[in-house]
């Protein structure tokens, strides 16, 4: 084996033989900082424009950390070397955070989003819980803040609090109304009737309007 870098977090490899009594002392302690950076450190950069992550073999570098905070007022690009990693990402801007190696797949973070970031060595993704498996969403049960999670049979909870009955499937349903006698719901096409009845019930709006404008012209 020969003195080099390790392809993802660039830490130097030592050759037999190379570095008589430094390997020790200054070598394999550099190598445990540059480990240690990669599993629990912590960068907060501020952001005036697109970035590119320092890179730099052997000593530390920005790359290689593995918690980032990034801040600033603009919606800004970071570039990250194209290797595979993983990130923590704080996004602490006022705009959208886009990361990427120079790739067509790249991850887009909203302001104050904080969020796992995997890297394959080109294409740059978030890693996002798809499957609750049932799991509360909330701790405290309902949501408080505008952007909060809720699950769907909450949402048709909230939706449809207004019936006491559940809400009927839509197939089978396409072009009718949702109504109700006052107690359940239930969809159903328009009658004659009823249209016949708005129709009429607008011509008579019509009419008292046309009368009172005219009565009121009348007094002027």
């Amino acid at each position: 084996m020969s003195t080099g870098p390790t392809t993802r977090l660039r830490i130097e490899k030592q050759a037999a033989g190379s570095n008589l009594n430094t390997w020790g002392e200054t070598k394999l302690n550099d190598a445990f900082d540059r480990i240690d950076e990669s599993i629990a450190g912590f960068l907060t950069k501020a952001l005036t424009a697109n970035y590119a992550l320092t890179s730099t073999n052997y000593v530390a570098d920005e790359a290689r950390i593995a918690m980032l905070k990034f801040t600033g007022t603009g919606a800004d690009t970071v570039t990250i070397p194209s290797v595979s990693k993983q990130y923590m990402v704080w996004n602490a801007t006022t705009g959208i955070l886009t990361i990427t190696t120079g790739g067509a797949t790249n991850a887009s973070l909203a302001a104050g989003e904080i969020v796992t970031v995997i890297c394959d060595g080109s294409a740059v993704s978030k890693a996002k819980l798809t499957d609750f498996g049932g799991s509360v969403v909330s701790s405290i049960g309902t949501p408080v803040n505008s952007t909060d999670a809720v699950t769907k049979a909450y949402a048709d909870a909230l939706a449809f609090a207004s019936f006491s009955g559940s809400i009927p499937t839509q197939a089978g349903n396409s072009g009718k109304f949702l109504t109700t006698d006052g107690t359940n719901p239930s969809w159903a096409a328009p009658t004659v009737s009823q249209i016949s009845n708005y129709a009429a019930d607008q011509a008579t709006k019509t009419a008292t309007a046309t009368s009172l404008a005219v009565a009121f012209a009348a007094l002027l």
